[in-house]
């Protein structure tokens, strides 16, 4: 029979990083938000800002202030702190997932997804190799609050279920469903990897592969569907909103920022339809 006190330790998952990790990762947001900008991924762009509002309210206020899930120990104060801690993973995952949605081409869906876990693995590693300010800062969460786990599971099936009924329906196609599920473990497995790599995860004793995994599977992929649809709605509108979405064999086609001119043509052709 499992200790109950043991329960409760496996469930705490902990960063245990150095002052100078936070350094290295700006300039990381610094360089990823000027290829974006370079690139001209204007939504992505506006996506990640919403990615770090959704952060800032999930992770700070909630687990942190009122359900006092999330500790933190350092000498930053919290408010600076989480401000960070929110914008790394909140900008950053939330503007990568939308240039997968944008699909522009398969080389560039190549160049992102390694741009992205190049970037976090070196900024781990700088930090270890490079002792700017190595005091140590402590951010812990327990899963075992408030049912996290079984709420996570539960929301990532969910997500399975909604997308099954729209390919079932004929709004989607399945490798549409599959493609979501891959971008969202990507997603997270670029984190988990990175700060195990990095030894920020590996520096406490309870991190296992079981719990790896479960992240992976888990943490992004609980709203990724949903994510999906709502950025279909907001790039084309309500009008639009069912049109086949780009398959494998359209990507040859793609030349250039479709995305934005194809949210200049919806909103043309709702302003037309709106006039007939």
């Amino acid at each position: 029979m499992v200790d109950t006190a043991d329960a409760v330790i496996d469930s705490i998952v902990t960063r245990t990083l150095h002052v100078d990790y936070i350094y290295f990762d700006l300039i990381f947001l610094a360089v990823w938000i000027m290829f974006l900008v370079k690139k001209r991924y204007w939504i992505p762009l506006i996506w990640g800002i919403i990615g770090w509002l959704v952060y800032l309210f999930v992770d700070y206020y909630l687990w942190y202030t009122v359900m006092e899930s999330r500790t933190y120990e350092g000498s930053i104060t919290p408010t600076i702190f989480f401000q960070w801690f929110c914008f790394s993973p909140g900008f950053a995952q939330f503007s990568y997932v939308a240039v997968m949605f944008e699909k522009r081409s398969w080389s560039q869906i190549l160049k992102w997804t390694v741009f992205f876990f190049v970037g976090w693995t070196l900024i781990g590693l700088a930090s270890q190799l490079i002792p700017l300010n190595d005091e140590i800062i402590r951010v812990s969460r327990n899963m075992h609050a408030n049912n996290q786990r079984l709420t996570f599971t539960i929301m990532t099936i969910g997500n399975i279920i909604i997308a099954s009924i729209l390919c079932i329906a004929k709004k989607w196609k399945w490798e549409h469903m599959f493609y979501l599920l891959i971008v969202g473990t990507l997603v997270e497995l670029n984190l988990e990897l990175s700060l195990s790599l990095s030894g920020i995860r590996l520096e406490q004793g309870t991190w296992s592969w079981e719990l790896f995994i479960v992240n992976t599977l888990i943490e992004f992929n609980m709203g990724i569907v949903l994510m999906f649809l709502l950025w279909v709605l907001a790039v084309r509108g309500p009008q639009r909103f069912f049109q086949p979405t780009l398959g494998w064999k359209d990507f040859p086609h793609i030349k250039t920022d479709f995305n934005w001119i194809y949210s200049i043509s919806t909103r043309l052709y709702c302003s037309l339809y709106a006039i007939s």
